[in-house]
């Protein structure tokens, strides 16, 4: 073999493999290119579907402090409403309490004496003076009816007054004054407690 054909022969085989080596350079390049193109596809996708569920989780959130804060609106209206209620009842109730004076006392005793009459026992708070208790006592024995005053010590404030024979009681105390002035409110309350 000459020495001619021998560097032809080795040319033409670093020709081929020269072109065998950029083909499978080539093809490694196209497949890299394709599964670079892959990953970018389902990075996109993946982001796109982890944007779509944070937006539903975001307004899912949203969604749920409305409805929280909705309630929290609701339940301080509902608290201030009993708040303003109480103290509204406490003024009453402090206003009746301090409105139970001895003159106040004889008044209801006078007036029990004669609208109810025979067998009838009054029961007034321990705290009262017994100069007072006394003084109605005295009137009691001057309009010669059977009347009995005492003093209770579970009695806070008011009076009881029971009809013995009858088998009744009824309290007048301000307590019981409070609850009913408060039921009886007039409309413009009745409005500001009820509406916004």
């Amino acid at each position: 073999m000459s020495e001619n054909s021998l560097d032809g022969l080795i040319a033409k085989v670093k020709s081929e493999a020269i072109d065998k080596a950029e083909e499978e350079a080539k093809q490694i390049i196209r497949d890299a290119e394709e599964k670079a193109s892959q990953l970018i596809k389902n990075a996109e996708s993946e982001k796109e579907e982890l944007l779509a569920r944070a937006n539903e989780e975001a307004n899912q959130t949203l969604e749920k402090g409305k409805v929280a804060l909705g309630q929290a609106g609701r339940d301080l209206e509902i608290s201030v409403k009993n708040d303003f209620i109480k103290l509204f009842n406490a003024v009453f109730k402090n206003n009746i309490e301090a409105s139970f004076t001895p003159e106040l006392y004889t008044e209801i005793v006078k007036l029990v004496v004669t609208k109810i009459g025979e067998n009838t026992q009054i029961e007034l708070p321990e705290s009262i003076s017994d100069k007072v208790v006394e003084s109605i006592r005295k009137q009691v024995k001057d309009s010669k009816l059977a009347l009995e005053v005492i003093k209770n010590d579970k009695l806070l404030s008011g009076l009881s007054i029971s009809k013995v024979d009858e088998g009744w009681s009824y309290d007048i105390t301000a307590e019981a004054i409070s609850d009913l002035l408060s039921q009886h409110l007039s409309q413009k309350w009745i409005d500001i407690l009820k509406h916004k």
